[in-house]
């Protein structure tokens, strides 16, 4: 599967130049992306597996901002390739966790130094990802609410542990509660296993996002699914999604990341 990355730069005539070098590289480039703003669009539009970022844009917001936003809501590898070549800047870069602190060189860019940092960080996060889905078995959860748990004796279990091959998704949909008489408690999710039992888990989905192995994707704001069968049955359509029997709506803000996910099981 090729690479996507997106460039932002707000000098064009820099933005052309890099994406020369990546497109003979066989990357695949976004458009020309000035501002925070528009990054925001295109990464909304479909997931980058990369992005080269300068520092000084147009509008308020800086890359160090995005940088900011990539690592922490989005989970997205960046380089900064910029002008700004002082110790202030690069410190304030570094809270950022980006893979590389590349200083533009004009007129032109050391093409070779551009393409090792972008190999170099693809690498790595694939590195990440791959430790990620390698290094847990499973998931411990909860039989139950803590505090009803809390009345258990002492020869039942109150926690058990799940392999990630045994799950089907995780959920916040209420519906799922129904064979319970507990209401809803805030700060919960479901787990649902293949053979359809249901364990409870203190976090949220987004915490728990960023702990699972590859093969798992957040698909809505109610839903994170394994992709592996025989639990995913398969698509409905381009929006919805068969798992365990349940039908599951593939929603705008996950749907370029479901995807990306799918083509990696899948020929299509």
């Amino acid at each position: 599967m090729t690479e996507y990355i997106l460039i932002v730069e707000d000098e064009a005539v820099l933005y052309r130049r890099m994406k020369k070098i990546l497109t003979k590289e066989a990357f695949e480039v976004g458009e020309y992306t000035p501002s925070v703003g528009e990054a925001l669009q295109r990464i909304a539009e479909r997931r980058p597996d990369l992005v080269l970022l300068d520092i000084k844009l147009q509008g308020d917001l800086t890359g160090i901002d995005l940088g900011k936003m990539l690592y922490n809501d989005y989970h997205i590898p960046f380089i900064y390739v910029t002008d700004f070549d002082n110790e202030m800047f690069f410190a304030k870069a570094l809270e950022t966790h980006h893979e590389q602190y590349l200083v533009k060189t004009k007129p032109r860019i050391n093409a070779n130094e551009l393409k090792r940092a972008i190999y170099t960080a693809l690498q790595n996060n694939k590195d990440k990802q791959n430790v990620k889905s390698n290094k847990k078995l499973g998931i411990e959860v909860l039989v139950n609410y803590l505090d009803i748990i809390k009345s258990l004796s002492d020869n039942d279990l109150s926690r058990k542990n799940i392999s990630f091959d045994a799950i089907a998704f995780f959920t916040g949909d209420i519906k799922f509660l129904k064979e319970y008489s507990s209401e809803f408690r805030k700060n919960y999710i479901w787990l649902i296993t293949r053979d359809h039992k249901l364990y409870f888990l203190k976090t949220s989905l987004k915490k728990l996002s960023e702990n699972l192995p590859d093969n798992f994707v957040r698909v809505n704001d109610h839903y994170i699914i394994n992709l592996k069968p025989p639990s995913f049955e398969g698509r409905i359509n381009k929006k919805k999604i068969k798992v365990l029997g349940e039908n599951i709506t593939i929603s705008d803000s996950y749907k370029n990341e479901f995807n990306r996910k799918y083509e990696v099981y899948y020929l299509t």
